[in-house]
């Protein structure tokens, strides 16, 4: 009962991301093949004016009749490190929601289905970045954590469970503006960002995937 309270308390947040204008749009291809698009907001601040930046995306695959429909929301302190996370994937006709929130050196993550609730408690710090296969803007905090010399940084993917330690290795450019961001370890690729520090392409070779801002 408390699982599906929960759920119905946390579902009209997906809607409601999905609607509200959001500026940038993304293709995503594989292979040379559009699989969905994604569109996403970035805020230089957090929830009620606190200080901090915030990521609102929707997405959608594949781009026309989408059979999967994803919504996240993305907080971080100044610090970097984070202050609320939420998933929303819908497939199948079910949705499936996916809260995290950091606590010092820990990070908790619940995951929340309809008639089903499950949680566990990972190590978090500003080093830990929260990333997802399908929702590619929350690379962001990547680039504004990537340094000259090659930040070391762990990625943690809340739907999957999946854990990956990888460097983010300043090109040109500073955080926040334009710039390109290598990515070397056991996640792989280049990053690129606009003027205004957002994502702007993102290539990621071992799985064929390239993400591409549009006008």
């Amino acid at each position: 009962m408390r699982s599906t309270a929960l759920l119905l308390m946390v579902l009209p947040l997906l809607p409601a991301a999905a609607q509200e204008p959001l500026e940038t749009k993304l293709v995503v291809t594989q292979n040379g093949q559009e699989i969905g698009r994604e569109e996403f907001t970035f805020r230089s601040t957090r929830g009620r004016g606190l200080p901090g930046t915030t990521i609102i995306a929707a997405a959608r695959y594949p781009s026309t009749s989408p059979t999967t429909r994803l919504a996240a929301t993305l907080e971080r302190t100044p610090d970097s490190s984070l202050a609320k996370f939420q998933l929303d994937v819908e497939s199948a006709g079910t949705v499936t929601v996916i809260l995290a929130a950091g606590s010092g050196a820990r990070l908790i993550v619940r995951t929340v289905a309809k008639g089903s609730e499950s949680g566990r408690e990972l190590p978090g710090g500003p080093d830990v970045v929260l990333l997802d296969d399908a929702v590619f803007s929350l690379y962001h905090p990547v680039a504004e954590l990537a340094t000259p010399a090659g930040r070391t940084l762990t990625a943690i993917f809340p739907r999957s469970g999946k854990r990956a330690t990888f460097t983010a290795r300043r090109e040109s450019g500073s955080a926040g503006a334009a710039g390109r961001v290598a990515l070397s370890g056991e996640i792989t690729g280049t990053l690129v960002t606009d003027a205004h520090g957002r994502l702007e392409r993102l290539e990621l070779p071992a799985k064929g995937t390239v993400v591409t801002r549009v006008e």
